[in-house]
């Protein structure tokens, strides 16, 4: 359920969100930046290691040293 609540915000920034998204939307716009802000999505651990490249990887065309 929404809470209406009051806050003060400065001007360019109140201006920019008027010409960005409009008068009706301010809402909506603000909620999804402290969305984004206050709840980052968590790294799983599963995740690509950033150090796991494709460098240095054997070419499939090269013969395997059992051969």
């Amino acid at each position: 359920m929404p809470v209406k609540t009051t806050i003060t915000l400065r001007d360019e920034i109140y201006e920019y969100l008027i010409k960005e998204f409009g008068r009706r939307r301010i809402s909506e716009a603000i909620n999804q930046a402290l969305m984004k802000q206050l709840f980052k999505p968590v790294k799983s651990m599963f995740g690509v290691d950033r150090w796991l490249t494709t460098q240095k990887l054997r070419d499939e065309e090269e013969p395997h040293e059992a051969s």
